[in-house]
């Protein structure tokens, strides 16, 4: 051992000193779980009977489609009173349905023929092939018998649930060496854990696609991509997925919602990246009025007014959501399913340890009515 002389330092017989250190473990990480404290676990409004079961699936219909398009016969005499229907499922005798103007009322149905009177309002005229024919009101017949009338089957659509797991396991040493900022390790380990499974959670429904998993493969329930295929709008060169990415315009986020006004939605909510939140801060800057203040300059635009129905849409940022993507949901028609709640179990002890258990849950989703949500994707960084 070397012999010292002279005054003693603070860089000298350093082994000894005591360290100054936290009695607390910061995590520097954020706890993040956006979409699942927006969507909830409200699986009341979804009516779900003989609950509890690892497959589960909803039933949807829709009225009566309203459109078809002229097979053959209006395209050469604007006198033709017969022509051949694409989908003669959808018409009955006293339809009045509309094409390019001219309103034809259905007197008679013969397997895909129909015939007609032309000329009940519009202009009477010639209407080529595909033309789209669209019905837009009834005239039955006074005291005519009653004929079949057109329906919908009801569909249905299904989902599974995903069990999320994270193994605690202290060796019994280890458990019983006091510690700085660990009080307990099974109790460290349990909150970390749960915060860990949480997230994945609520980072789930972006990319996942359903599998319903076998005796080998864990399940995955399907969650945007899988069920939200319909109102998507593409921020591309070419306005379809695979094109050169443009940046986010207002037309993107409005033509979205245009769409999902089409087909009976009314979203009230964005989920979406942090750059879009600063594209909607520039899209909607001059269109705000604020309180004159020296100390406070930008705006943040937490809200939007639906262009069609004016109903105000939350505007909120994940995180958690991939880049380049916009997500409008309708709230009412989303939600987790929590077909076991996350919680901790002691397992029996195969080791020398002081805590050997795991943190659990098992959890789906609903995404109920897919036309009443939409998407824009595929928006560059582009500011």
């Amino acid at each position: 051992m070397a012999s010292q002389i002279g005054q003693l330092t603070s860089y000298q017989d350093t082994v000894p000193d005591k360290r100054m250190v936290t009695d607390r473990i910061l995590r520097i990480e954020p706890y993040d779980i956006v979409a699942y404290s927006y969507l909830g676990t409200d699986m009341g409004k979804f009516n779900f009977t003989n609950r509890d079961n690892k497959t589960y699936e909803w039933l949807e219909s829709t009225y009566n489609d309203r459109t078809d398009t002229v097979n053959t016969g209006l395209a050469s005499d604007s006198t033709t009173t017969t022509f051949s229907a694409t989908d003669a499922d959808l018409y009955q005798v006293g339809d009045v349905w509309e094409c390019e103007g001219e309103g034809l009322l259905i007197t008679g149905k013969s397997t895909t023929t129909m015939t007609i009177v032309r000329n009940i309002f519009g202009a009477q005229a010639t209407h080529a092939n595909s033309s789209v024919i669209t019905r837009v009101s009834r005239a039955r017949l006074d005291g005519a018998t009653a004929d079949d009338s057109p329906r919908n089957e009801v569909a249905s659509a299904s989902n599974v649930t995903q069990i999320f797991q994270r193994t605690i396991e202290v060796a019994r040493t280890k458990g019983k060496i006091a510690e700085y900022g660990v009080a307990n390790w099974e109790e460290y380990w349990i909150d970390q854990y749960m915060n860990e499974l949480m997230m994945d959670l609520a980072r789930a429904p972006y990319i996942q696609e359903r599998n319903a998993g076998s005796a080998s493969q864990g399940r995955l329930f399907g969650g945007f991509p899988s069920f939200i295929t319909d109102n998507v709008t593409y921020a591309t060169s070419t306005a379809a997925t695979g094109g050169t990415a443009l940046a986010l315009t207002r037309d993107n986020i409005d033509d979205t919602l245009t769409n999902i006004f089409a087909d009976g939605g009314d979203p009230d909510l964005i989920l979406t990246v942090a750059h879009a939140q600063r594209k909607i801060n520039d899209m909607y800057e001059g269109f705000v009025s604020t309180e004159r203040s020296e100390q406070l300059g930008g705006v943040l635009i937490k809200k939007l007014m639906n262009p069609i129905t004016g109903k105000p849409i939350d505007v909120v940022v994940d995180r958690n959501c991939p880049s380049g993507q916009l997500h409008i949901l309708t709230t009412s028609n989303v939600a987790y399913y929590p077909f076991d709640p996350f919680f901790y179990e002691n397992l029996a002890k195969t080791k020398d340890t002081s805590a050997f258990g795991q943190v659990v849950g098992e959890y789906g989703m609903v995404i109920a009515y897919d036309k009443s949500h939409g998407a824009v994707k595929e928006f560059s960084s582009t500011l």
